[in-house]
């Protein structure tokens, strides 16, 4: 899997996941995500990823409030991901969690979350393979966008999956983030 991202245009080759270091196949990469950008009108994360009931990916935002560039559990504010055969998006703080039911398989989740003028969430149009999820979150509540996170996390559990692919950005697409 590579990780690459693109800043205002411009392309950067971030390092591949790691390999796992334990049995349980469990790997994670911290980079840096910037939403400070005054103008942000909409979150956007599209994950990619062949389903099956062992593996998943999860994607954790936060703000790396010490500086040592790693997203450390205390930081971490909100996630997103694919596990046990469900996606899923958790409040980290508050410990409250929603989900969407999906098939084994090839698997897509888009997520569009438009922002406000001061750049809290608006409205949701998020969708797994085409068909509308998480409508618990119609009216999306404030923890799915903060305009202070500087990090993000990925982990990714289970075998290594050749075909994750993975692109985050905050509009007016300052970041953009690929991972497969």
């Amino acid at each position: 899997m590579t990780l690459a991202t693109t800043l205002l245009a411009a392309a950067l080759v971030m390092p591949s996941m790691p390999p796992p270091e334990y049995d349980d196949c469990e790997v994670v990469t911290n980079c840096v995500f910037d939403t400070s950008r005054g103008d942000a009108k909409m979150f956007a994360l599209k994950i990619e990823l062949d389903a099956t009931s062992s593996n998943g990916v999860e994607v954790v935002f936060g703000r790396d409030v010490d500086g040592d560039g790693l997203l450390s559990r205390t930081e971490e504010t909100m996630s997103i991901g694919y596990g046990c055969g469900e996606w899923k998006v958790a409040n980290l703080v508050t410990g409250d969690k929603f989900s969407s039911a999906c098939t084994s398989g090839r698997t897509a989740l888009d997520w569009k979350l438009r922002l406000n003028g001061n750049r809290t969430p608006r409205s949701l149009a998020a969708t797994v393979n085409g068909q509308s999820a998480f409508t618990q979150l119609v009216t999306p509540p404030l923890f799915l966008f903060d305009s202070t996170w500087n990090a993000a996390k990925v982990v990714r559990r289970g075998q290594s999956d050749p075909n994750l692919h993975m692109e985050c950005y905050v509009d007016n697409k300052p970041f953009v983030m690929y991972i497969r």
